[in-house]
């Protein structure tokens, strides 16, 4: 009875592992379905509970252990712009390189970031290519983290036209008021 039970099961098209049931000869065996809780418990991202239980709900302020180090309201943001990342012709920088962006991360919690460019040899990169950091892409183009890998995108302006390629778009990239086409 159970090979025809487990046989019409198969004919009617409901998968076996689905309903947590594993057809074997002369017993049918009832198996926890280890995508059922993410394939360890616990949430998504965090370490299985070893107690079984699911954990503790955060309920709406997950981040009770954050302290506010209290900062003052931030000034205008600090620029050294020594080329326009925008104009790669302008005469700036030498033959040979391009204009770069960069930020410079604080090291303080409550430093502000310096954002600017700067000239040096262009590298081949272009749309896409992958990169690891300075000299790999080419003018115009910085090297970003995307959801596809790092790699070369477009410098584009957030306002106005964008100028990116069809099938992209200019979104805000590390560099404040400066955009990459993804």
């Amino acid at each position: 009875m159970r090979r025809c039970f487990s046989l019409l099961l198969v004919l009617l098209g409901v998968p076996l592992p689905w309903l947590g049931l594993a057809a074997g000869c002369g017993h049918t065996v009832i198996v926890d379905d280890p995508s059922a809780d993410g394939g360890g418990g616990g949430q998504a991202g965090a370490p299985p509970d070893p107690s079984g239980g699911g954990g503790v709900d955060a309920g709406t302020e997950p981040l009770d252990e954050y302290v506010d180090p209290g900062c003052p309201d931030a000034p205008p943001p600090i620029t050294d712009f020594l080329c326009d990342p925008y104009n790669q012709s302008s005469g700036l920088c030498a033959p040979g390189e391009g204009c770069f962006i960069f930020v410079q991360y604080p090291d303080e919690p409550c430093g502000q970031e310096i954002y600017g460019s700067f000239c040096a040899p262009a590298g081949p990169g272009r749309q896409g290519d992958p990169c690891s950091g300075g000299g790999e892409c080419g003018a115009g183009f910085a090297c970003v983290v995307t959801g596809s890998g790092t790699q070369c995108v477009e410098l584009c302006p957030l306002d106005g036209d964008d100028n990116c390629d069809p099938g992209f778009v200019c979104e805000p990239i590390d560099v404040e008021g400066i955009g990459g086409c993804l």
